[in-house]
């Protein structure tokens, strides 16, 4: 693979342009390289609840780059932290280099003596939404970050189905419902005064096979909360694994990311650690994953395109480097290459790409950006990519997930 060390953004397009018009993902899913299983900082004792059913984890500006907003569900919540029985709803802040969960009352007016679940935060931190069974999801809001959750009212415009998995995204501007369709995932938007859909579903997931159900939707977003695609799982009988989707094409086979054998759900994201929720062993508690993995990149025409690149949050000596790639094709099954872990999947006789950049150890991240030119002619691009990352202190080389660059 040919790697520059400082591309242009007109160079960039330009060998865009040469590829073929296209909207996949490729077949190599992120790098999985360990798993903690439990996971010790949000089980039961950090969480003041007897199991954590579901997690999700949003980055607000006020806090730290290591220090994550959480919301959770929970069984036997303690009253002081709004509890009132069934499974409820939690908010706190975790940081991610210390494994520390601290709780909060923000989720409190929530909860009641039913079942409340799935309790997912927007990339502001000023809306919420969360499935109250049985019924049609709920939406809450509040005025300012820090402030309790408030109850706008029940979404309104669902098909009745027996839950939802609901999260929010944003998607060309417009707040959109993320949610279990039958048996796929769809968006739908929404108006956050009212909690009403307004507009029709769209699926952007379908299940892997015709006996399965896709579920449990996570979204993944450019820096500013845009809609690029979920993370999410895929069920047959009381086998849920965790895929990977990126280009909110139902067409597109979702990549298998962790093959279990019992049922997780729920889970979110923190840079390049995900956290998943498992039933067994008992009790319901959160996995992790520590990946090598970005988003590919999304954008319109006039606009700049990012390219979020991820490892796995340290406070230890690591230094890692990452590039994003691009191809003019994938490769039909991923190859190894001797003394890299991870698998090329796209074409490297092809291949060019951007020079390599810095991650934050303190949430994994790098970002890359591309401007994208105001000319209609760059319109429905699309090209294959892949990222790489050298760790350097170790001269360890790590290949990422395939992805696709889009512009809308």
């Amino acid at each position: 693979m040919r790697i520059l060390t400082a591309p242009t953004h007109a160079s960039v397009l330009a060998f865009c342009a040469l590829g073929a018009s296209l909207i996949a993902q490729g077949v190599v899913p992120p790098l999985v390289t360990s798993v903690v299983n439990p996971f010790p900082g949000l089980g039961a004792g950090p969480v003041p609840a007897t199991d954590v059913q579901q997690v999700s984890f949003v980055h607000l500006p006020t806090d730290p780059s290591n220090v994550f907003y959480c919301g959770m569900t929970g069984t036997a919540l303690s009253p002081s932290f709004g509890g009132v029985g069934g499974t409820d709803v939690l908010c706190g802040s975790y940081d991610v280099l210390t494994d520390t969960f601290t709780p909060n009352n923000d989720a409190a007016a929530l909860n009641t003596t039913g079942t409340e679940f799935g309790l997912t935060i927007h990339s502001s931190g000023l809306l919420a939404v969360f499935d109250r069974l049985p019924g049609a999801p709920w939406l809450a809001s509040r005025i300012a970050l820090g402030q309790p959750w408030q109850i706008v009212g029940q979404v309104s415009g669902l098909p009745s189905q027996g839950y939802y998995d609901p999260s929010l995204a944003t998607y060309h501007g417009q707040l959109h419902l993320i949610h279990v369709l039958g048996s796929s995932i769809a968006m739908t938007p929404i108006d956050p005064l009212a909690a009403a859909l307004t507009g029709p579903s769209v699926v952007i997931v379908n299940p892997v096979t015709a006996s399965s159900t896709a579920n449990s939707p996570t979204p993944v977003t450019d820096p500013n909360g845009e809609l690029i695609g979920v993370s999410h799982h895929d069920l047959v009988g009381s086998d849920n694994d965790h895929y990977m989707s990126l280009d909110l094409d139902p067409n597109t086979p979702a990549v298998l990311m962790q093959d279990t054998t019992t049922w997780i759900n729920n889970g979110s994201f923190i840079g390049g650690r995900f956290f998943d929720a498992e039933y067994t062993p008992a009790p319901y508690h959160v996995l992790s994953m520590d990946t090598f993995w970005f988003t590919g990149g999304r954008a319109t025409i006039g606009s700049t395109m990012y390219i979020r690149m991820f490892t796995p949050p340290t406070a230890g000596p690591e230094v890692y480097l990452s590039s994003f790639i691009f191809s003019t094709s994938y490769l039909p099954s991923g190859l190894t290459l001797p003394g890299v872990s991870g698998l090329v999947g796209i074409n490297p006789n092809s291949a060019f790409g951007s020079g390599l950049i810095l991650h934050d150890n303190s949430n994994g991240e790098a970002v890359g950006s591309i401007g994208i030119p105001n000319a209609p002619a760059f319109q429905g691009i699309t090209m294959p990519m892949q990222m790489a990352t050298l760790e350097a202190v170790s001269n360890t080389v790590h290949l990422g997930n395939t992805a696709v660059f889009k512009i809308d």
